[in-house]
């Protein structure tokens, strides 16, 4: 009873704080003294013994949650520009505006800041600066606003998930001071100077200090294929040897007497201890450190503690610390990777193999599981799977535990004492040498997983591990969601259309029966594009293996800046513009064509152009057999409008998609009055530069009885067509959106349209 008691207690506990970052709403802090009241009656009444863990978590939660907000507010009381005071929390990396670091505000206008309620921001500057520097400067301040769509990356997810609640941008001269934390950083300067015409540098340095700004775009995307990234990102596994290589050099002097006899556990927690702190105590650092600490006090208390509960004891302990670490990856990585290690351990605990074959088979055994158990947590969270990373990580993982690492801290215990440790970094690129040779053969390995695949994976996994468990009945039942998911919904009479939300610019998919055509690519910037965010997410996560067509309306950065990185990577098989392009077919005013049972009509320019600027946009009209019909129009302006309700055009459509991202220039009243839309669909940035969408255009829309989305409050915004019926959804939506995002964004987000 009280092995159930307990596990029930920590179960609950862990739940109720891992469901916290998706309420709709945080309550406020008077709520929590409800709590405090409500865990007393538990104490005190045993018939409610069962909810004192999910009483725990409420308080916990609300009392973080608050915090949490009243950081936020704290920064954006004031809506001018201040004074502030920030400790750099971690190093500076580059980026297209200068560099950015992650920052903990200690005052505002001179005003200190309690401990408990200091804002961690993100810090955006013109120059670098020092790990632990504390900066004085007057800065303006921005709430964290990112792109959403059903595949890449999420900023506001990512910020929530590292507890930083603004972004904070530099606007005069910095006064700085050292702070005592410049002993880190010169060791670091000192290490990069001894690596500095070293090509793996950027491994070594990633290895010693977690920063992997010095990591070509080649290097990582050669780890990752292989499955070998979080060989360099410091987390549980170099933690634990750390931990270990601490534990072997105390062995010797354990042996000198009883009073030495816990040297190893000490040497070996002060090691991992260091090397936390030379990765900055970054969050994965930390859970790793705290399940170190777990383990030590088990053993020195020597209790004993089942698998199950000591997994439940270190998920309860990382909670308490971080309970909003449910929405980071990393999170789930680690921990998939412990539940899966306890699952085999479990397995082998009541059988002794005396056969050392048969022992060897059944090791190989659980760890082709273990790697099966992580497929779909990989593919989950990265879009694909390596299928040759089980076996690199056989090789490499011993090879990284025994020669690697180690030598990495000998290496930084030399150099912190002084000397020139130029020797054994030459040793560790040898040693990563072969690493990344064998890794770059991994890439027509990697398999990208659609989220039908994603499904048939979890569904797969679950039968392997369950299988000693499994009636024919229940295996049945699997059988059959597998097949579920591998025929998927019927898509004969569907089309779509997705305006993906790209912030200032525009990417639009139109899909049906499985093909897709794209409108515009987004934009670009050094090292990175929409493309690579966005656009070629959310196709892998849909199983598309290529694009029919390409159409660019016309070469802005902001809607054609990806083109060429598209078509390496999708090839599209026809593609068209406005503007004169090799390879590309004009897009000219007449011109019409049949595609996959639509029809698409070339209503601008009235021919192709050498340069084709906002007023030159490809302008169509696509049109299907039930009547619906939808503009595209790029950023066609007033002139072109005019000339085109000159001609007489058939510009009346049931969806638009506004002229010029909403700017004054578009979309006039006649032009508005003639297209005669039931919804205006603009594709924008939140919190932009240029105040887009003008209050005047959006008004002019709705007197014309038009409904307004705009991808800024309403994210992605997906068409689904079938038969008579039109059906828009948004993917954020005031109804369900987790309230760290309304926290962040520092508004109420807009709620889909259906019809």
């Amino acid at each position: 009873m009280a092995l159930i008691k307990n596990n029930w207690l920590l179960s609950s506990y862990c739940l109720t704080l891992l469901s916290s970052p998706y309420w709709p709403k945080m309550p406020g802090m008077i709520y929590c003294w409800w709590g405090v009241l409500l865990l007393f009656l538990t104490l005190r009444i045993h018939q409610l013994w069962y909810t004192i863990g999910i009483c725990t978590a409420l308080i916990l939660v609300l009392l973080h949650g608050n915090i949490f907000k009243r950081q936020s507010d704290i920064l954006f009381q004031s809506k001018h520009d201040i004074t502030i005071n920030v400790k750099v929390d971690s190093f500076f990396t580059p980026n297209s505006f200068g560099y950015s670091a992650q920052a903990q505000v200690l005052s505002i206008n001179n005003t200190p800041i309690r401990w408990w309620m200091q804002p961690k921001v993100k810090l955006y500057t013109v120059g670098q600066y020092d790990p632990g520097d504390i900066l004085k400067m007057s800065v303006t301040i921005k709430p964290i606003t990112g792109l959403l769509n059903e595949a890449g990356f999420d900023s506001e997810r990512y910020f929530f998930s590292q507890g930083i609640v603004a972004k904070v941008f530099a606007r005069s001269d910095i006064e700085v001071k050292k702070s005592g934390d410049a002993w880190r950083y010169r060791l670091f300067q000192q290490v990069a100077q001894q690596l500095r015409d070293d090509p793996l540098k950027g491994m070594i340095l990633a290895l010693s200090f977690a920063n992997r700004n010095d990591l070509t775009e080649q290097q990582w995307q050669v780890l990752k294929e292989s499955g070998l990234a979080h060989l360099i990102a410091i987390s549980g596994l170099h933690i634990g040897i750390a931990y270990s290589f601490g534990f072997l050099l105390g062995i010797p002097v354990s042996r000198l007497g009883r009073c030495w006899l816990w040297t190893p556990v000490i040497l070996g927690g002060c090691s991992a201890l260091i090397y936390a702190w030379l990765a900055g105590f970054s969050l994965p650092t930390q859970r790793a450190m705290l399940m170190l600490l777990i383990h030590i006090v088990l053993r020195l208390s020597h209790s004993r503690v089942s698998l199950r509960e000591r997994f439940l004891l270190t998920l309860s302990g990382i909670l308490t610390i971080h309970p909003f670490a449910g929405v980071s990856a990393s999170f789930w990585m680690s921990f998939a990777a412990v539940f899966f290690v306890l699952y085999l351990v479990n397995q082998e605990r009541d059988v002794l193999h005396r056969d050392r074959i048969r022992k060897l088979i059944r090791q190989m055994k659980g760890h082709l599981v273990l790697m099966i158990g992580m497929l779909p947590v990989s593919a989950y969270f990265f879009g694909g799977v390596s299928l040759i990373a089980p076996l690199y990580n056989l090789v490499f993982i011993p090879w990284f535990s025994v020669l690697v690492v180690p030598l990495v801290f000998v290496g930084l215990w030399v150099t912190s004492l002084g000397g020139s440790a130029i020797l054994i970094w030459q040793a560790i690129h040898g040693l990563l040498e072969p690493v990344m040779w064998a890794a770059s053969f991994a890439g027509p390995a990697w398999l990208f997983t659609s989220s039908h695949l994603i499904a048939l994976l979890i569904i797969a996994t679950a039968v392997v591990l369950f299988w000693p468990i499994l009636s024919s009945r229940s295996l049945g039942f699997f059988l059959v969601m597998m097949c579920g998911f591998s025929v998927g919904r019927d898509t004969t009479t569907d089309w779509q259309i997705d305006i993906l939300d790209v912030g200032h610019g525009l990417s639009i998919l139109i899909g049906r029966h499985g093909h897709y055509i794209l409108y515009d690519t987004g934009k670009s910037w050094p090292g990175g594009s929409i493309v690579q965010s966005v656009v070629t997410p959310v196709l892998r996560q849909r199983g598309i293996r290529h694009l029919d067509g390409l159409i660019l309306s016309h070469l802005d950065n902001d809607h054609a800046g990806g083109r060429f990185e598209l078509e390496k990577i999708w090839h599209p098989q026809w593609k068209r513009a406005s503007e004169f392009l090799p390879g590309y077919q004009p897009c000219a005013q007449g011109d019409s064509w049949q595609w996959q049972g639509l029809t698409f009509d070339i209503l601008w320019p009235p021919e192709p152009v050498v340069k084709a600027d906002n007023d030159a946009s490809c302008t169509i009209r696509v049109s299907d057999d039930a009547g619906h019909s939808i503009l595209l129009t790029g950023d066609i302006e007033k002139g072109s409008e005019w000339q085109m309700l000159q001609q007489n055009l058939p510009l009346g459509s049931d969806v638009v998609v506004v002229p010029h991202h909403g700017s004054y220039t578009s979309s006039s009243s006649l032009w508005v009055k003639r297209v005669g839309a039931e919804l205006a669909i603009a594709s924008l940035a939140g919190m932009n530069r240029w105040h887009l969408p003008n209050k005047g255009v959006v008004k002019r829309y709705q007197q014309n009885g038009t409904q307004w989305l705009d991808t800024a409050t309403s994210g992605q915004i997906q068409i689904i067509i079938s038969g008579k019926k039109r059906e828009v959804n948004t993917t954020r939506s005031d109804t369900f959106s987790p309230w760290y995002r309304q926290t962040l964004r520092k508004q109420v987000e807009w709620r889909g349209y259906s019809r």
